[in-house]
C-alpha cells in the first residue's frame, strides 16, 4: 500500500507559516515565565524504554506508540510529558542532592489514543523534593497567574481546585490507606458500589456522626462510611463562594482543619493575584493523584488548558528516590490558539537589477539592526505581481533597493496595508 507524501496517520498534523508561529510562541512564552520562576530548561529525547512509560500508570499504558529496535530492544515514543522531565532530571543527578530541583520542559506527545490528537505538544513544569507542601503550591499558583496574564482578557482563565488531602485526611479517620480509599472511589465511578463490611448499617441506615464515640474508633474500616462522608462534603461545598468553604468544611469535618488551613491559604493569595477560582470536592481524578491541593485551568468558555498539582503516590512507582513531585502542564496547542502572538514588523526587501549586491545585503543588515525581520527578494520578477503578493497587513512594509536608494542613502518603506504610508530610513555608508 502506497501513500501520498505529504500525508500524515490521522490524529497528526504538521504546521507550517503562521500556525507554526503560534506554536513557536506559546513554548517561547512558557519556557519565558517558568525561566522566572527558576526552572531550569529542559530538552526530552523523542523516544524512551517502552516500560518507563507503562510502569507509571494509566497516562500512557496501553496508549503508546511501542516497537523494537534492531538490538531487540522494546522502545516508546514520548508519550508523557511528566515522565520524560523526570527522566532528564534523574540522568541529570538533579535529584540526587537532596534539595529541590524544577525543570520545565515543551515536550511533543505521541500516543495511540487520545480524544483530540494522537500528536501534540505538552508544556510541563516539575517540581521535585521540595519539603514545603505550601511552597509549591503558591508556586504552581503564581506560574499560572503570570501565564493568565500573558495570555490576556480573551483567555478568561480560572482555576478549579480540589483537596485530595481532605480525602486522605477522612480515609484515615475511618481506618483506611490512601490506596484503598482510591480503590473505593474508582469502584464507585465505574462499577458497582463496595459491599458493606460485617457489621456496616446498609446505604438506607444513617451512619454514626463523625467524631461521635463509636463512629471509627469501634467499627472496622468502611469503604461506605468513607464514601457518604465525602459525598456530604461534596453538596456541601457546591454552589459556596470560595472563600466561604474553608470554614464549612472544617466545621463540617474536623479532622480536615489543617487541610482547611492551607486551603485558607492559597485562595487568599489567588485573590490577592487576581486569579478567579472555584472549589469543589467532586473527587474526579482522585483514582490518579495521592496528594493534597490540585486543580484544573480553564479558559473563560470551559476547555481544559491544563492541570496540576502532586504526583506524590504516581512518581514512586518510578524508583528513583523521589517521595514529592509537584507537576503542572498545558497544551501548547490551547495556549496557541488563545495567545496574543506578537506579529513582527516584517519588510519584502525588491533587489532591483542596477542594485549592487553588497548594497543589497547591507541595506538587509541595516533593516534587521532597526527591528524588522526581513524577506530578501534578490530577482524579483514582474514587480507589480510581487509586490501584490506581500499580505495586506499593517505590520507589512516593502521597499526597493537600486541606484537611487544607494546614491542617497535613505530607504522608503511602503505600507503594505495603508496607501501613502512610508516610513524612510537612513542607512549605513557601505
Amino acid at each position: 500500500m502506497s501513500y501520498a507524501f505529504e500525508a500524515l496517520p490521522r490524529g497528526f498534523s504538521d504546521l507550517v507559516g503562521e500556525e507554526a508561529a503560534q506554536g513557536v510562541w506559546a513554548e517561547s512564552m512558557f519556557r519565558s515565565v517558568t525561566r522566572s520562576f527558576g526552572f531550569a530548561p529542559v530538552t526530552v529525547a523523542p523516544i524512551g524504554y517502552a516500560e518507563t512509560f507503562e510502569q507509571f500508570g494509566s497516562a500512557a499504558t496501553g496508549r503508546i506508540f511501542a516497537f523494537e529496535d534492531l538490538s531487540g530492544r522494546r522502545l516508546a515514543l514520548t508519550a508523557d510529558s511528566l515522565v520524560a522531565v523526570l527522566r532528564a532530571l534523574a540522568g541529570s543527578g538533579r535529584l540526587t542532592g537532596g534539595g529541590s530541583a524544577l525543570g520545565a520542559a515543551c515536550v511533543p506527545i505521541a500516543r495511540y489514543r487520545r480524544k483530540r490528537h494522537r500528536g501534540w505538544s505538552q508544556a510541563v513544569a516539575v517540581i521535585c523534593n521540595e519539603a514545603d507542601e505550601l511552597a509549591a503550591d503558591l508556586t504552581l499558583l503564581r506560574l499560572w497567574a503570570d501565564l493568565f496574564e500573558v495570555l490576556g482578557p480573551v483567555a478568561g482563565g480560572r482555576l478549579e481546585y480540589c483537596d485530595y488531602g481532605v480525602l486522605d485526611a477522612i480515609a484515615a479517620d475511618e481506618g483506611l490507606s490512601p490506596a484503598a480509599a482510591r480503590t473505593a472511589l474508582h469502584h464507585r465511578r465505574r462499577g458497582p458500589a463496595p459491599a458493606p463490611a460485617l457489621g456496616e448499617p446498609r446505604d438506607a441506615e444513617p451512619a454514626p456522626p463523625s467524631g461521635e464515640p463509636g463512629d471509627a474508633e469501634s467499627a472496622p474500616p468502611s469503604p461506605v462510611r468513607f464514601l457518604r462522608r465525602l459525598d456530604r462534603l461534596s453538596a456541601l461545598c457546591r454552589g459556596l463562594p470560595p472563600q466561604e468553604t474553608p470554614n464549612r468544611v472544617a466545621a463540617a469535618e474536623p479532622v480536615t482543619g489543617e487541610r482547611m488551613a492551607h486551603l485558607r491559604t492559597v485562595l487568599t493569595i489567588a485573590h490577592e493575584l487576581g486569579v478567579p477560582v472555584e472549589f469543589g470536592l467532586d473527587w474526579e481524578h482522585a483514582p490518579e493523584y495521592q496528594a493534597g491541593l490540585c486543580f484544573l485551568a480553564r479558559t473563560g468558555d470551559g476547555r481544559t488548558l491544563g492541570d496540576g498539582g502532586g504526583y506524590h503516590h504516581m512518581v514512586r512507582t518510578l524508583d528513583i528516590g523521589l517521595s514529592n513531585c509537584w507537576s503542572t502542564s498545558a497544551s501548547v496547542n490551547l495556549l496557541a490558539e488563545l495567545g496574543p502572538v506578537p506579529e513582527a514588523e516584517c519588510v519584502h526587501l525588491m533587489r532591483m537589477p542596477s542594485a549592487d549586491l553588497r548594497t543589497f545585503m547591507a541595506v538587509a543588515r541595516r533593516l534587521r539592526g532597526a527591528g524588522y525581520d526581513v524577506l530578501e527578494h534578490w530577482q524579483p520578477r514582474r514587480l507589480g505581481r510581487q509586490l501584490r503578493r506581500v499580505p495586506a497587513r499593517p505590520s507589512q512594509w516593502f521597499a526597493l533597493v537600486g541606484e537611487k536608494e544607494a546614491a542617497s542613502g535613505r530607504l522608503t518603506l511602503q505600507n503594505a496595508a495603508a496607501t501613502g504610508v512610508t516610513r524612510d530610513l537612513d542607512l549605513d555608508p557601505v
